[in-house]
């Protein structure tokens, strides 16, 4: 763990990635892209897909249950009771996570009971004085005895905080804070902090619960009301994002998700220690240390591969094909790198092709070596590939933008404090003047949509592919001085160079090239992807921008 007091705050566009320490990555429900019909079995409406999902929530299976009801809202949005059910799991799941989160449990839930109300009175300063709208405190003060309504009915909250409560003080400490539920005074933060310690001298003279426990159940109440992007951060989730944000991590060097036989690989870093033992996509851990992963929830088979740098854990290994096997693998930091590929794709007409895969502090100068090293080749045309870029950070979109662009404004930001508004303007004196095309698809998203809306907009590249996320909002990262811990919190929404939201609108492409090829396996496949992005004999949308950079390429010889 670095030093908080190293960090300054941060502006992120950053959507649909979570990282942790063992560079694992896993889709917030939220954020993700619906699956639609690949969870919806044949046959199947909406009531038989609503009992499919409540049988998943009595196994306590939360991640299936959100999929098959966001598989559900995504054919029948209209069903409230769906969405209640949807949000209840998601609930479920982020308490789950919390709990299996080692900084959560061991630095947290450990909190003296003043310091954990200090926290959470500096969180609701922080919302009151940056949030990028203004918001009453009474939502989420609501918000956080809804967390509890669920805390108090899950067994990882209570084995944690009230092992031995029987189930009739349960219902009668459930039953006292929903009758405060619609009568809440909080006319203020000090308002808020009465209202909390009630709520931690309730729970603690019924069932003996400290009160670090309700108070952190508040303070991610508090945050989960807000919106999908604004989030608190647990010590690890912290170091997390800064590793992702530097772009490195200690840890085996892979991306991982559930699966029904422990955890599959999704991606596999070069050169990190899983490359080097030969591991690769689609291959899956079935043990870590001699334990079995299957059956167990993202985070808490995810952290049983994380660990100090230098230290090893023995994995066992089901191949794609092949026999099982055990390996030995040595933690260390890996190096994640933004740009992927970068190669000739068209040697007759020169055509170069770099993906870019996230907006990190190493991204300008990797793509400033990617695009040298294809200028040296001859390189006569640029094709950038954004698919599936979740984003990254702002300022990193602006730089790599304005090497494109003589003039012109990159994007605009408008928030509520002072320093969250701004204009980006580009400067004189565009490094790269070769034409290019950019490659966006749904899972483009964020500093994504910037580099892509400001290239489309100034005129300055063709867009190719599917319409992009949608995602029109600045994250900024504030470590919190009361703990260790921090506040991933929404600042601002930014437009493009033409003032158009991106929220809900995303880019949209000057040539639509509809083609469901994944970079990675989509959300619910258990089999690993055929084909990558990248290859032009079987990418109908890098086929496309090629054939548009022949025609352009034509007209100016």
């Amino acid at each position: 763990m670095r030093p908080l007091d190293a960090f300054r705050t941060l502006s992120l566009v950053l959507a649909l990635t979570v990282w942790s320490s063992s560079s694992t990555r896993a889709d917030e429900p939220k954020q993700a892209e619906p699956t639609g019909a690949s969870v919806v079995e044949p046959g199947e409406n909406a009531d038989d897909m609503l009992r499919r999902g409540i049988e998943l929530e009595r196994k306590r299976s939360w991640t299936a249950a959100i999929e098959v009801y966001d598989a559900s809202l995504h054919r029948w949005p209209e069903r409230a009771d769906v969405r209640q059910r949807l949000r209840l799991c998601e609930s479920h799941y982020k308490l789950s996570r919390r709990y299996t989160d080692a900084s959560f449990r061991t630095v947290l839930l450990r909190l003296p009971a003043d310091k954990a109300l200090d926290l959470y009175d500096e969180l609701l300063e922080r919302i009151e004085s940056h949030y990028v709208e203004a918001v009453a405190l009474e939502p989420l003060l609501r918000h956080g005895l809804d967390n509890l309504e669920v805390a108090l009915r899950d067994p990882a909250f209570l084995q944690a905080n009230a092992p031995t409560a029987d189930a009739d003080r349960l219902k009668r400490l459930r039953d006292t804070f929903r009758s405060h539920r619609e009568r809440i005074p909080a006319r203020g933060r000090d308002d808020a902090r009465r209202f909390v310690i009630w709520a931690c001298t309730e729970a603690r003279s019924a069932l003996g619960i400290g009160s670090a426990a309700i108070v952190l159940e508040f303070a991610f109440g508090a945050c989960d009301a807000l919106d999908d992007y604004s989030n608190y951060l647990t010590p690890d989730k912290l170091d997390d994002l800064f590793g992702l944000i530097d772009g490195n991590f200690v840890g085996l060097g892979v991306e991982l998700k559930v699966d029904d036989q422990g955890l599959r690989l999704v991606n596999v870093l070069p050169g990190g220690p899983a490359a080097e033992a030969g591991l690769r996509i689609g291959d899956r851990i079935t043990h870590v240390a001699g334990r079995v992963l299957k059956g167990l929830a993202l985070d808490e088979a995810a952290g049983t591969l994380q660990g100090e740098e230098g230290t090893t854990v023995e994995i066992g290994v089901l191949p794609r094909s092949g026999e099982s096997r055990r390996l030995n693998l040595t933690r260390r930091a890996v190096e994640v790198r933004s740009v992927s590929q970068s190669r000739i794709v068209d040697p007759i007409e020169k055509v170069g092709y770099v993906q870019l895969t996230g907006f990190q502090k190493t991204s300008t100068e990797e793509l400033r070596k990617a695009i040298s090293g294809l200028e040296r080749q001859g390189m006569r045309y640029l094709v950038l590939d954004l698919r599936g870029n979740p984003g990254g950070l702002l300022n990193v979109a602006v730089d790599i933008a304005d090497l494109f662009l003589d003039q012109g404004v990159i994007v605009t930001t408008r928030g509520r404090a002072s320093n969250q508004s701004a204009v980006y303007p580009a400067h004189a004196g565009a490094l790269w003047r070769m034409p290019v095309a950019v490659l966006v698809d749904h899972d483009s998203a964020s500093a994504s949509e910037i580099l892509a809306g400001a290239l489309k907009d100034n005129r300055r590249a063709v867009i190719v592919g599917e319409r992009s996320y949608g995602k029109g909002s600045v994250q900024s990262i504030f470590p919190l001085r009361t703990a260790p811990a921090g506040l991933k919190l929404t600042t601002a929404r930014f437009y493009s160079p033409k003032d158009r939201p991106y929220s809900e609108q995303g880019v949209e492409p000057d040539l639509p090239v509809t083609a469901r090829i994944a970079a990675k396996p989509a959300r619910g496949s258990t089999s690993a992807p055929e084909i990558e992005f990248g290859d032009p004999l079987h990418d109908p949308v890098l086929d496309r921008a090629i054939q548009q950079a022949k025609r352009q390429l034509s007209t100016v010889r």
